[in-house]
């Protein structure tokens, strides 16, 4: 695929309100990344009740049930590359076909990365080195995925995208609170 069709997909994942509530984010974009489209879920509280229920389990499903999938089915540009910065949303790899691809920088602590992980650096440029990683069943792709991201890092910030998400989620759940819609 030539690097100026890919579409990419950020999806994020973020807390308000003390870690009471968590509402996700996906961001598409060209090569680029420049938006292409941007939707917020609704506000998830999850209950008493479930956290006892879920236990541990609670935070994947809200990340990947709640937040991910739908996000995923509503956006109407459809990406072939997803970009996380939490280990739990590649758990999205054993849902649908698009490469999910845990981004993070080289000097973040890698909790229970078992899997083969791939460096991305950007030459002439800023940017701190990267570390790609997804889950078993795309790992054979994620030399191919690095090159087609290096070529995007060499004049991109790929971090920079989960930074405008946060942003616009931000902004999204203050005029909600104020009953903006």
């Amino acid at each position: 695929m030539n690097i100026n069709d890919i579409k990419i997909a950020f999806i994020s994942c973020f807390d308000f309100e003390d870690g009471n509530v968590i509402r996700g984010s996906i961001l598409v974009t060209d090569y680029e990344t420049k938006p292409l489209e941007f939707r917020v879920t609704e506000p998830i509280r999850p209950t008493n009740f479930q956290e006892t229920l879920y236990g541990e389990l609670l935070k994947e499903h809200i990340f990947v049930e709640l937040i991910a999938a739908p996000l995923l089915t509503a956006t109407e540009t459809k990406s072939q590359l997803i970009l996380v910065q939490e280990p739990l949303l590649l758990e999205i790899n054993t849902r649908q076909e698009i490469p999910t691809i845990l981004v993070i920088r080289e000097d973040e602590p890698q909790y229970g990365l078992k899997t083969s992980t791939v460096q991305l650096n950007s030459i002439n440029s800023n940017y701190p080195p990267l570390i790609l990683t997804t889950s078993d069943n795309f790992s054979t792709e994620l030399e191919s995925i690095a090159k087609q991201l290096e070529s995007i890092y060499y004049r991109r910030n790929i971090l920079e995208p989960f930074d405008r998400s946060q942003l616009a989620c931000q902004q999204v759940h203050e005029q909600n609170d104020k009953g903006v819609e």
